[in-house]
Parts: C-alpha cells; structure tokens; sequence
C-alpha cells in the first residue's frame, strides 16, 4: 500500500506544471481558444478577443518557452525561431516581447491589460487570470 502512494501523487504534480496562458486580470477576456493564441503569439492577427491590441509575452528561459511552444504549436525553438527570422525579415510581423524570465513574464502581464503571457500553472497568482489551458 505505502509503494502506491507516490503513484497517487503524480497525476496531481503532473497537473500542477501544465501550461496556462494569463492575462491580467483586469482584461476583459475570460477565455481563448487554442487558435486564437496561435495567431497571437505566431503573429498572424495580434487582437484579444475585446478587441484590445494583444501585448505578447514571450520567457527568455528555454525550458519553460519550448514547454509553451510543444503544447502550443509542436514546434521546438529551432523551428520557432527559424519562422520568426522569415516573417521578420520580408516585414510581416514582429516577435512576442522577450521577458528576461518567467518572474519578469509574470510582473508585465499583472501590470499591463493588454498583456497575454503563459506560465506554468504553478506559478499562476491572484494577479493574472488563466484563459487557457495547455495539455498535451
């Protein structure tokens, strides 16, 4: 019985280190589709759902931006960054702001209305709201 404790625990620590994707929490956006955040943090369209001109927030730390990217897109950070180097250079779109760290990340969506982050779930405050969920 004692050995199938720790099995007990690990879907409940697996759950706490998903992927979220915040805004502030005085934004008027409750919840985004999948789509609607690809477009955003790829470039495509850079509108929140109110209609607010979306402020994306990108994390410096590669760990926890290829986490986001996998879930988000299935693409590592090579791929990522080789498709931001193609739209940057013909003009058509500029990257996500680069937080130095997940710390920073947090401050500036908590900070800004207009921001759209992502996290783990773990790190998720009273101060940013969650309107999406990343699972693999």
């Amino acid at each position: 019985m004692l050995l199938l404790l720790p099995l007990l625990w690990l879907p409940h620590a697996a759950h706490a280190d998903d992927m979220v994707v915040i805004v502030n929490t005085a934004s008027h956006v409750h919840s985004m589709t999948r789509d609607q955040v690809i477009d955003i943090f790829m470039g495509r369209f850079r509108q929140l759902p109110s209609g607010a001109t979306a402020l994306p927030i990108d994390v410096a730390e590669p760990g926890e931006r290829q986490s986001f990217y996998e879930l988000l897109v299935h693409k590592n950070l090579a791929e990522i960054g080789s498709y931001w180097a193609r739209l940057v250079f013909s003009g058509q779109a500029t990257p996500p702001f680069r937080a130095p760290d997940s710390r920073a990340a947090l401050e500036l969506v908590a900070t800004n209305p207009d921001a759209i982050g992502y996290c783990y779930r773990s790190a998720v405050t009273g101060r940013v709201k969650v309107v999406l969920d990343l699972k693999p």
